[in-house]
């Protein structure tokens, strides 16, 4: 049995922000996004939501610390594509050579799928900066 405290604090808990911000980070693994600004967006929700200023730069700076310069403020169109592509192919590869259940077998499909669709959105965005004479950054 709850006692009136953990009652009161169940119902004043913002239900509404958790739920967006875990669809935003399934939204971002379905979309075959770099893992790197998947921790970086949650890091910015969470400094949003503590109220703790510069939270989020903090945590940019030390997964730049502990894995050097994977994060880049300003990205590459076409070293993203690289990334994405290398991904599906390890991706497929382990589809082919892995031994995975069948519904495994059914994340991994979807994984590669997304996979497939990411790497069609960004060389249609390449397509476009190139045709534009834009640059070819991105910020993640």
């Amino acid at each position: 049995m709850t006692n009136a405290s953990e009652t009161a604090a169940s119902i004043s808990r913002p239900h509404g922000q958790e739920q967006q911000i875990k669809m935003e980070i399934l939204q971002m693994i379905y979309n075959a996004e770099n893992p790197f600004d998947i921790i970086c967006h949650v890091a910015r929700h969470l400094e949003e939501a503590s109220g703790e200023p510069g939270y989020a730069k903090y945590v940019e700076e030390q997964l730049r610390a502990v894995y050097g310069f994977a994060l880049e403020h300003k990205k590459l169109l076409t070293d993203e594509l690289h990334e994405v592509e290398n991904r599906l192919k390890i991706i497929e590869e382990r589809n082919r050579t892995g031994d995975f259940t069948e519904e495994e077998h059914t994340r991994i499909g979807f994984a590669i799928d997304r996979h497939q669709k990411n790497i069609q959105r960004l060389k249609l965005l390449i397509q476009k900066a190139e045709a534009d004479g834009s640059p070819l950054y991105f910020d993640p």
